[in-house]
């Protein structure tokens, strides 16, 4: 029996089946983060301690924890957050399960790569944060703190908060221009229309990254909006060699 032709409440099933798995994947990766919780806290902490190398003396990357709950709730949120990069690749893989019977054999070939590409993307982008980004950030927003003759203290959540949010903003716009490629390799986006609305593009990725950063300063913004229009443009180089493979595939069945 072929897969279009399964009752409706058989896909529900294997929806339900795929959820279970993602989130059974998740769970594990988020208690073998919560276990590490002291090695993982250390690497949340180092882009701080960069960012005050030089600043004084007695900085030592000491965060507050002003809330009787907030260590648990720390625990959490780094356990959730290390748990679903833990899981990405099996998450990956269930989804491409779930998909696979749906797809033609020329998506189905695309696949693995795109998976493959998008978890390396996505790593790049939250490595590219870990260690170009944040420390900057935090050294501009200590100086402008100077500025202002005031001392800075940071709570151990806020600061966690800040971080993960940053680390998954910039994973996940790395991921655009292959988006791009792959909708233009599938024929549903052509080059020549998005870059014949490059300046609605422009629009588009400033409130895509007002949206990403977790504050609303201007340079925050732009350390967000300059890779993600750099990537924008890559993308679009991309779509132009993806479309001409798309075309050449269509007019394989027909030779």
């Amino acid at each position: 029996m072929k897969d279009s032709e399964k009752p409706f409440l058989d896909h529900v099933e294997d929806l339900r089946g795929l959820v279970l798995k993602c989130a059974a994947a998740i769970g594990v990766g988020a208690l073998l983060g919560m276990t590490g919780i002291g090695t993982v806290m250390e690497i949340l902490r180092r882009p701080l301690l960069q960012a005050q190398t030089g600043v004084a003396p007695a900085a030592s990357g000491t965060l507050l924890a002003l809330q009787i709950t907030d260590p648990m709730t720390v625990t959490l949120q780094i356990g959730l957050g290390a748990g679903m990069l833990l899981a990405l690749p099996w998450v990956l893989y269930f989804v491409g399960s779930y998909l696979l019977p749906a797809l033609e054999p020329r998506e189905k070939r695309l696949l693995v790569p795109t998976f493959l590409a998008g978890a390396f993307l996505f790593l790049l982008g939250a490595s590219f944060c870990y260690f170009f980004v944040l420390p900057r950030a935090l050294a501009f927003f200590q100086a402008f703190n100077r500025w202002l003759g005031l001392e800075t203290s940071w709570t151990m959540a806020s600061y966690t908060d800040f971080v993960l949010q940053m680390l998954v903003g910039f994973g996940l716009s790395f991921e655009l221009p292959l988006v791009m490629i792959m909708l233009a390799r599938l024929g549903i986006l052509q080059q020549a229309t998005v870059a014949a609305h490059r300046r609605h593009a422009v629009v588009v990725l400033l409130v895509l990254a007002a949206s990403v950063t977790p504050t609303s300063d201007p340079f925050n913004l732009a350390l967000m909006f300059v890779p993600l229009y750099g990537l924008f443009e890559l993308g679009l180089a991309g779509m132009g060699w993806a479309g001409k493979k798309a075309a050449l595939a269509k007019e394989e069945p027909a030779s």
